[in-house]
């Protein structure tokens, strides 16, 4: 299982894309207010292009980010944020819900099923921005704009399309994305983890451009366990904390 294709039209990011431009032309101190530190729940928060302490990227990584989710409440994050969150949030995560569990019928798998009839699953968004990298003053890691590496994610869904720089690794040789029209997804190291291996999160990296002038903005959608829902995965009972913590534990 890789590429999930879902043939559905993209939505349009105009709205989530305005408010993160906001966020970003506000001046550091103002950032830095709502750093990952600041929140201390799962993922939630912003990270900077050079930042040590990010949970959710390296700091060779050539990116801004900012993880928006169901676990914090909408006044705790920027107000640039408001207007997406409260009108179109809900509506584009219970669509995802809905991709999501038809892949889940097909699959037939146990474990699974009784993970969304437990409601044991939340949304969280990377909201992610790489600047040009002319500006940038140190070298890329294995020319790449964000590093090799497996989300999260139960799945990872695109609902706004993607553009040109994403890559994913099929028997170990890379493929090009390229760019996408439509709503697509691809498990993560959660589908991995939960199914014992039997399907594999897809490794994937966002590569340097051709052209160094260019910038690049990307929205992804995250399936992760709710941090204090409590599930069984074999005969392990663990809590969604517990597996992220596993998670992390593979950087």
């Amino acid at each position: 299982m890789d590429i999930i294709e879902l043939n559905i039209k993209k939505n349009i990011d105009t709205k989530v894309k305005t408010s993160f431009e906001c966020f970003l032309k506000r001046n550091e101190s103002y950032r830095y207010r709502f750093l990952q530190s600041k929140y201390n729940k799962v993922f939630d928060g912003y990270s900077y292009i050079g930042q040590k302490d990010s949970v959710n990227q390296y700091a060779t990584d050539m990116l801004h980010s900012f993880v928006l989710s169901d676990f914090s409440n909408i006044n705790e994050f920027p107000n640039e944020f408001y207007s997406f969150l409260l009108n179109d949030w809900k509506k584009i995560t219970k669509n995802i819900r809905q991709y999501e569990t038809e892949i889940i019928k097909k699959l037939d798998n146990f474990t699974l099923n009784s993970l969304y009839e437990n409601d044991a699953i939340g949304y969280m968004m990377s909201c992610n921005y790489y600047p040009k990298i002319k500006n940038l003053n140190f070298l890329a890691h294995d020319n790449t704009r964000l590093s090799l590496h497996k989300d999260v994610s139960l799945f990872t869904t695109f609902p706004f399309g993607i553009s040109q720089g994403l890559n994913y690794f099929r028997n170990n040789e890379a493929v090009s994305l390229g760019s996408r029209d439509n709503i697509f997804t691809f498990p993560g190291y959660f589908m991995e983890f939960a199914t014992n291996h039997e399907y594999s999160a897809l490794s994937h990296q966002v590569n340097l451009p051709d052209n160094s002038d260019s910038e690049r903005y990307s929205f992804a959608i995250f399936s992760i366990p709710k941090p204090n829902a409590k599930f069984k995965i074999g005969n392990d009972e663990l809590t969604g904390k517990e597996y992220y913590t596993k998670y992390l534990s593979l950087f």
